[in-house]
Formats: structure tokens, C-alpha cells, sequence
């Protein structure tokens, strides 16, 4: 009975050293504020492309709503924006703002599929009151998912 409790005991005490360790080696998150500029901007281009591409991935796979389609667009348009300003006029502020707007880019590539929300429809990707960069210029709302009668 003594030799299990005695191999538990290393067990459990191989264990603990180990998870000690392993904490001991984590490294805390580092923002990109230690990079030198052109490695902000470099790095903020190539997140913009990769969530582009997902996006174009996404809408490539279809199962989509028209509003999923229309919120996708839009935050496609919005961080093409938001990376022209970071790159026209850089500044911290204006790099944040290209950093939020590829994390939106994203969050709607994520968007479910709308046909695992039976008789429901899932939420939309963009914030509440969201207004895009053509807000001002009357752009067409999305069409609804559903056909119109007669056509």
C-alpha cells in the first residue's frame, strides 16, 4: 500500500514541477507598440490580406444571409479604409484603428451559418450603430434573404 501512495506522491510531484516550469517559461502578450513603425505597418498589412483572404474564402463557401454578405462588404470596405489612413498618415492612433478594423474583418468571416439558426437568424458581426465608410454617400441597404414573389 506504501509503494502506490509513494509513486502517486512522484507522480503528483513530477507534475507540479512541471506545470511550474511551464508558467515559469510562458512570456506575457506584447502589443506591437515595441516594433519599429515600418514593422507595424508591414505587420498590419499582411493581418489586413489574410483576413481579406478569409473573407473571400468565406463568401466563396456560401450558406450566407444577405445581411452576412452585406456586414461582410461593408467591414471589408471599412479596413481598406482604415489601412489607407494608417499608411497615408501614420500614428499610433490610426494604427489601432486599422488593428480594430481587421479584428471586425474577422469576426465576420467567423459569422455562423445561418442554417444552424432554425427560424431564427444569428448576430450580426458589426457593432450597433456601426456606420461604414460609405454611410455618407447612400449606399443600398442589403436585400432580404427571402425571394420575392414573382420573380
Amino acid at each position: 500500500m506504501t509503494d502506490i501512495t509513494r509513486h502517486v506522491r512522484r507522480g503528483l510531484l513530477a507534475l507540479s514541477m512541471a506545470a511550474a516550469l511551464a508558467g515559469c517559461h510562458s512570456t506575457p502578450r506584447q502589443d506591437m507598440s515595441h516594433l519599429s513603425a515600418p514593422a507595424q505597418d508591414y505587420l498590419l498589412i499582411t493581418s489586413y490580406f489574410m483576413a481579406e483572404g478569409g473573407m473571400v474564402s468565406r463568401l466563396q463557401d456560401g450558406g450566407l444571409s444577405g445581411q452576412q454578405v452585406y456586414d461582410m462588404a461593408t467591414a471589408l470596405k471599412y479596413g481598406k479604409s482604415m489601412l489607407l489612413a494608417a499608411l497615408t498618415k501614420p500614428s499610433g492612433r490610426a494604427r489601432r484603428d486599422g488593428q480594430r478594423a481587421v479584428e471586425l474583418m474577422v469576426a465576420c468571416t467567423n459569422q455562423p451559418d445561418p442554417s444552424t439558426f432554425p427560424g431564427g437568424t444569428p448576430a450580426r458581426c458589426l457593432p450597433a450603430g456601426f456606420v461604414g465608410p460609405d454611410a455618407k454617400k447612400g449606399q443600398a441597404r442589403p436585400q432580404s434573404a427571402t425571394p420575392t414573389p414573382g420573380r
